[in-house]
């Protein structure tokens, strides 16, 4: 089993050390990114990303500040850097060496700059969205720039570990960059909703949250198998057989 979630927009390294860092699977095809975000002026980057001026200055100065080799003195581990409504509910800063060896093994971040992250790859801080509308490389979109690469290196962790499910916490921005039709596995996508005014909603701060939750859970109970998340029972949230199929399962929280 190998988990697919989505990045966050806060990026802040929260001071773990940890001695064991890898380097991004797909980092050449960043670099291409960047070295078009740098031929941008502070104007064309600001329409291109949608953002104040205080937030295109602060990206400015990440791309321009971007440099390879990465090394720990100039970048740090994904999962020590995201923060945010998700991350918040992953207990990073705490997880032992066998817990984040296990989140190596079976946790893949996506992302809009570095296509696909690993919990213990070093990344210097960004902000890219995978919808950006930026055409590079005789391509329209982010989309189509890294849905081929990021489908095939899912299938070569697949083919290397035997995994035959990908289970997706991603937001339907991000993982829809998936291609399902060429993916070597079976995808399953999870959805978590709240009984409100007597309907079933998702409320989307708190399914981000959820997916944090869950994530944490497959970390810290070792989940090999798909079918035991459905076992997760935390804040309230519970699966539902009913509302669920094969390849699309809910979990409620009625309270």
């Amino acid at each position: 089993m190998q988990i697919l979630t989505a990045p966050s927009k806060t990026q802040q390294y929260n001071k773990r050390i940890h001695a064991q860092y890898t380097q991004p699977l797909l980092l050449d095809h960043a670099k291409i990114l960047i070295d078009f975000l740098k031929l941008l002026d502070r104007d064309e980057l600001g329409r291109l990303m949608r953002t104040s001026e205080r937030l295109t200055e602060s990206s400015y100065q990440r791309i321009h500040a971007f440099t390879t080799p990465f090394s720990p003195d100039n970048a740090k581990q994904a999962l020590f850097t995201f923060q945010g409504d998700a991350y918040s509910a992953i207990a990073a800063a705490d997880y032992s060496p066998e817990q984040l060896r296990y989140a190596q093994e079976h946790l893949f971040i996506l992302s809009g700059l570095y296509g696909l992250l690993r919990p213990l790859d070093l990344m210097q801080p960004y902000r890219l969205e995978m919808g950006c509308s930026l055409s590079v490389a005789g391509v329209d979109n982010l989309y189509q720039f890294w849905r081929e690469k990021i489908t095939a290196s899912l299938n070569e962790t697949f083919a290397e570990n035997g995994d035959s499910v990908l289970v997706n916490l991603a937001s339907k921005e991000y993982s829809k960059v998936v291609d399902e039709k060429k993916l070597q596995a079976e995808m399953v996508h999870i959805t978590f909703q709240q009984v409100h005014n007597g309907r079933l909603r998702t409320i989307p701060i708190h399914a981000k949250r959820a997916r944090g939750m869950m994530i944490d859970f497959a970390i810290t109970h070792h989940i090999d198998k798909a079918a035991r998340l459905r076992e997760f029972r935390v804040d309230g949230y519970c699966f539902s057989p009913e509302n669920s199929n094969a390849t699309e399962w809910l979990f409620v929280k009625s309270t």
